[in-house]
């Protein structure tokens, strides 16, 4: 098996759950509130992690008591971190609420993953040269990000970038040939294409548009509906596992992690689809961030109850 690597954002997330979603200006207690380890190249990271892959995440935290949580958090789940502190810098922070349903919103305080620089990245050159696939997104500088991929690419590994939160402005083509492999989510496809799609075919003819931006693939993930894909000479859609789902918070970083595990491991594009999907809907079924991802045993696990609706 090959190494992973993930370049990208290491926040904590406070993340508070709702009975009902309050109306501007309105006031309203929370039912609970928890602290965890989050950030899309953390939980990324750890979702491989604890599905078997041996992973190095490369990024920033600040001089602050959540950069120690953090460092914490990540050595309990097997994760080799490569990490610059920032001076007199504030580690990553994520505001989330939950709602009932268990669709949520983000804010989102940058803090040492906005200082995340090419730079960064070139001293941990190594590590990405050695890994087989590269994870990045879009909550630390694009040029970072593409030093990465260069650096990735160069040494023959694969690069999947989620481009969450999506690009505003769109990048230009030059950007999108850096990536192999694209990742959004329904909306981040719609706010690239213009248009959001709403079925799994849709999501084919999006992923299969996308591929025209220089591309070698692209996967939309479409939440509850599944996934569609469009990757060389592959292209298909798969339904989502029927779960309850409380809590969607990192299920897309989920997916993403245990696309690159199935990857490494050798597995067909369709295959580490599949095994994504599976992980993915786990993860939607507990809550939190990075404590929602599962383990390997138990996305192995036939008898999994989780995946018993009809």
């Amino acid at each position: 098996m090959k190494p992973v690597a993930s370049v990208g954002s290491i926040n904590i997330d406070l993340v508070s759950y709702l009975d009902r979603w309050p109306t501007p200006g309105e006031t309203i207690a929370v039912r609970e509130t928890r602290s965890s380890l989050g950030g899309k190249g953390a939980n990324q990271a750890v979702a491989a992690a604890r599905l078997g892959a041996d992973v190095t995440l490369v990024g920033a935290v600040g001089s602050d008591s959540f950069a120690l949580d953090a460092r914490e958090q990540l050595n309990r789940s097997c994760v080799q971190s490569r990490l610059s502190e920032i001076p007199n810098g504030s580690t990553g922070l994520a505001f989330i609420d939950v709602g009932p349903d268990g669709n949520n919103l983000i804010r989102l305080s940058g803090g040492a993953n906005l200082s995340v620089s090419a730079a960064h990245v070139a001293l941990h050159a190594e590590v990405i040269r050695n890994c087989g696939v590269l994870l990045l997104q879009n909550e630390i500088g694009l040029p970072a990000s593409l030093e990465a991929a260069r650096t990735a690419r160069a040494a023959g590994g694969l690069v999947i970038m989620d481009p969450a939160p999506a690009p505003d402005p769109a990048w230009k083509p030059d950007v999108f040939r850096a990536f192999d492999i694209l990742t959004p989510n329904a909306h981040e496809a719609g706010t690239l294409l213009g248009k959001v799609p709403a079925t799994l075919e849709d999501g084919e003819k999006a992923a299969g548009s996308l591929r025209n931006f220089g591309l070698r693939g692209a996967i939309v993930t479409m939440g509850d509906i599944g996934v569609a894909w469009s990757f060389d000479d592959d292209q298909g859609s798969l339904p989502a596992p029927k779960v309850e789902s409380i809590d969607t918070v990192a299920a897309g970083d989920c997916f993403n992690g245990a696309l690159a595990t199935g990857l490494a491991e050798g597995e067909t594009m369709r295959d580490a689809i599949a095994f994504a999907l599976r992980a993915a809907a786990i993860a939607t079924t507990r809550k939190g961030a990075s404590l929602s991802l599962p383990t390997r045993a138990e996305l192995d696990n036939p008898q999994n109850p989780v995946f018993a609706l009809s």
